[in-house]
């Protein structure tokens, strides 16, 4: 079940993300995408990773979970409402800005999401995830990809950043402010990463099995 929906979302940091839009589309390639982002410079707990979109991008949550979740703005701008397991919501973005939404029934579960102008990008998905249905602290939002499909990494930030699977499969290595990095993903599974100067960013990505391959794997 897919719930269209449009707002018109304010940004107090439209203007730095603007003047960041060309070089991010310079350096994006097709695929997921992704930003590391300093929500607040010495608010260490506020750095982290984020979705990336286009201005007029239509953004969709789907739960991969066993529980109803949300994605709710944290200033209550915006929310997809309830979406149940299996079932998916859209909400398409049109002013340029950082935004951080968490599930209302679940608020430990926090995203961000980068609204950027000129990102040549195809529209992303984001799921809602459930790593151990015992540990709470698992619960969140992942990118979510087809396998093969290419995910980039760029960063807005004011410093160096990775992104390093925590099992040790993959790795961006370093990327510099206004840079990026790709990697295509082949092998189906939920997989958690760091950035590894900073581990408290944090973030997942899914990666997708064709409909005909139902396999999973531990990229």
């Amino acid at each position: 079940m897919t719930r269209p929906r449009s707002f018109f979302v304010a940004a107090s940091v439209a203007a730095l993300l603007l003047g960041l839009g060309q070089a991010i589309a310079t350096a994006q390639e097709a695929g997921g995408t992704n930003a590391m982002v300093e929500g607040s410079p010495t608010d260490i707990n506020s750095w982290g990773f984020a979705t990336t979109v286009q201005v007029g991008q239509t953004v969709t949550w789907t739960n991969l979970g066993s529980q109803a979740h949300t994605a709710t703005a944290t200033d209550r701008s915006w929310d997809t409402g309830n979406v149940g397991p299996g079932e998916a919501a859209q909400i398409t973005f049109d002013t340029p800005g950082l935004y951080t939404y968490v599930c209302t029934p679940h608020p430990w579960m926090k995203g961000t999401l980068v609204v950027i102008a000129d990102l040549p990008a195809a529209t992303p998905n984001v799921a809602m995830v459930e790593g151990s249905p015992t540990a709470i602290n698992t619960w969140g939002f992942a990118t979510s990809v087809m396998a093969g499909q290419a995910v980039t990494w760029t960063n807005v930030g004011a410093q160096a950043h990775t992104a390093t699977s925590a099992e040790g499969g993959w790795d961006t290595g370093m990327i510099a402010p206004g840079e990026s990095a790709t990697l295509a993903l082949d092998t189906p599974g939920t997989f958690a990463y760091v950035c590894t100067p900073h581990p408290w960013m944090k973030s997942t990505v899914v990666v997708n099995a064709p409909a005909a391959d139902g396999g999973g794997g531990d990229g």
